[in-house]
């Protein structure tokens, strides 16, 4: 039969093994935690970013159907910077006798910085034509 003196220590062993066990646990779930975090900054970031393009390129495709083809302009929405270029291809005539105009439009905004691993830039590219419709 043992003794109770020979078993002395194996629940400090088990404990010890236990603590180290649950404090690995809280260090991934923290970990994981904090990534999540980030992912969720950069995808808000992104959508801001996308939505400041999307809007560099409506803000210049209604300039260019009123006749201000700007090669390049600068805009700012909600504190983010937008850059957007406008390229026309005037007079095209499809055989009809009618002429319309194209305008080549590019929006890209940036938002963030590069020192906070936050710079975020999304470019759109569209056209848009004073063609009558079909």
């Amino acid at each position: 039969m043992m003794k109770i003196r020979e078993q002395k220590g194996f629940s400090l062993l088990a404990a010890i093994f236990l603590i180290v066990i649950v404090a690995g646990l809280l260090l991934v779930m923290a970990r994981m935690a904090a990534v999540e975090d980030r992912e969720s900054i950069l995808a808000i970031l992104a959508n801001k970013a996308y939505f400041a393009a999307r809007s560099g390129m409506d803000w210049t495709g209604v300039a260019a159907l009123n006749g201000s083809c700007t090669a390049s302009q600068s805009l700012t929405f909600d504190g983010i910077a937008v850059t957007t270029t406008c390229n026309a291809t005037t007079g095209i005539d499809e055989g009809t006798g009618a002429t319309y105009n194209v305008y080549s439009i590019s929006s890209t905004a940036v938002l963030g910085s590069k020192s906070t691993s936050t710079l975020t830039t999304r470019t759109l590219r569209g056209l848009v034509t004073d063609a009558p419709a079909p």
